[in-house]
């Protein structure tokens, strides 16, 4: 009896540490630009069938990005020959306040290479992206992986579009005091 016992709660222990780590694969992954404005995404799935991954990152403050990004599948020896074995399907950018994502309005191209990004540019934020596939070949995993880049452009502060202003004021300012008194 006490056998028993032992042996059922070792295996729903098994089953619980199996759903924690599953669980774990399928947690957001962060990824952060470097210097030059480029970040690197992939993974790798073990198994056969359909996937959705996470990527986040964020824009700085006081920053307007576009970003654009491409990926790659990667390949498997199938039928005595080297096929690609994932299929990604779909890359949607969204946004995150509070928790709460949103898609974004996202171009994706999917031919001989990948190609993706928001067709906005995004202000300061919290924001991420989903790849969405699956494999082709049931009877093995794959992987895949891509870079994204931003080209930041600074937002004018408040001060700089009250300098433009004054500057438009000055210029009509002078040009109404010049009138050519011949001319009636």
């Amino acid at each position: 009896m006490k056998k028993a016992f032992f042996s059922k709660v070792a295996s729903s222990l098994l089953l619980s540490a199996g759903v924690l780590a599953s669980g774990a694969a399928l947690a957001d992954e962060t990824i952060t630009f470097d210097s030059a404005g480029n970040a690197v995404f992939g993974l790798t799935h073990d198994t056969a069938g359909d996937f959705v991954d996470t990527y986040l990152f964020s824009i700085d403050p006081a920053t307007q990005a576009w970003l654009s990004g491409t990926a790659v599948t990667g390949k498997t020896w199938i039928d005595g020959a080297r096929l690609a074995n994932y299929g990604i399907t779909d890359i949607t950018f969204f946004s995150e306040v509070d928790g709460v994502r949103t898609n974004l309005d996202t171009a994706f191209t999917n031919g001989n290479a990948i190609e993706f990004y928001p067709v906005d540019s995004l202000l300061a934020g919290n924001y991420g992206f989903t790849v969405t596939g699956s494999t082709l070949n049931n009877a093995s995993g794959g992987s895949y992986a891509g870079t994204l880049n931003v080209v930041a452009a600074p937002i004018p502060e408040p001060a700089t579009y009250a300098m433009l202003g004054i500057g438009i004021g000055l210029l009509a300012f002078s040009a109404r005091g010049k009138t050519n008194n011949k001319l009636g």
